[in-house]
């Protein structure tokens, strides 16, 4: 493949993979649904293979669209990064966290305040995921990725340290509890199986399972008495999780999966990244 794969086509495939959708992505760059339905027929002849399924209900990945894209993806942003540094291309003044959407919820955002308060003239922009994909680039100027620690760089801050604890909806009687079915939280190595390896509790097995992609929904159900829960203990003191669920009577487990804090490197400091990086490294330590 002699000829050069056009800048455009590779930012249209990211944007109609990031939506799973033709129309979204046209809105997103602000071209029309027929352009990006042009630009993704155009790459893939170039490229000699399938990128998308398309299905009734959107577009999906295939196996080789999905790895594809992570190339991808890092290559753009490097691209993107090395014009911001050294063309300015942005304001230097605002920062972007990049960080997953549970630990958003359960972990960040009840400590924003004090980050505010500290530094009231701090401008950063947060942005969200549910999963992280394995081997993707640092996104933002700090990036909070959740995995094992050594599948990041010796610069990354460990923000997590956690015990999974089973929890369930308050209220409820220990014949309703034994009855419930286990919620799975896809996304995270260590779910309900790997808890009952390191704790022999071999009956919880014999469970239902319901799955989610996220613990947002996955508490939410619980809270429901939809069943029982893995809660991570970083996020175990929030207002909320302590206001509908409690614990019951199974052991906590140590996992040693977390969530880790990465920054982008530049060529030039930016006084509000350091900022935010030092306050990171604090709430660690709390």
């Amino acid at each position: 493949m002699a000829q050069q794969t056009p800048l455009v086509w590779l930012r249209t495939f990211v944007a109609a993979a990031k939506h799973s959708s033709f129309t979204r992505a046209a809105q997103e760059l602000h071209i029309t649904q027929a352009a990006v339905s042009k630009h993704m027929r155009a790459l893939e002849l170039h490229l000699g293979q399938v990128l998308f399924v398309r299905q009734a209900h959107g577009l999906q990945l295939t196996e080789l669209g999905s790895r594809y894209r992570i190339e991808v993806e890092a290559a753009l942003l490097n691209l993107d990064n090395a014009t911001s540094d050294l063309f300015g291309m942005r304001d230097q003044r605002r920062i972007e966290l990049h960080c997953n959407m549970a630990f958003s919820q359960w972990w960040l955002v009840p400590r924003l305040a004090s980050l505010y308060a500290r530094y009231p003239n701090l401008d950063v922009e947060i942005h969200h995921s549910i999963w992280d994909m394995q081997n993707e680039p640092i996104k933002g100027d700090v990036h909070i990725r959740y995995g094992l620690g050594d599948s990041f760089s010796d610069r990354a801050v460990r923000l997590t340290d956690d015990q999974l604890i089973p929890m369930a909806a308050k209220g409820l009687s220990a014949a309703q509890l034994a009855k419930l079915p286990l919620l799975h939280i896809l996304g995270y190595r260590h779910g309900w199986h790997w808890y009952v390896e390191q704790t022999q509790q071999i009956a919880l097995l014999q469970r239902g399972q319901r799955s989610v992609d996220n613990s947002v929904v996955a508490y939410q159900m619980a809270a429901q008495q939809l069943g029982l829960v893995l809660v991570r203990s970083s996020f175990v003191t929030h207002p909320w999780i302590v206001e509908h669920l409690k614990s019951v009577d199974l052991p906590a487990c140590a996992t040693p999966e977390g969530f880790f804090a990465l920054q982008r490197e530049r060529q030039v400091a930016v006084e509000q990244q350091q900022w935010l990086w030092h306050w990171l490294l604090e709430q660690s330590q709390i």
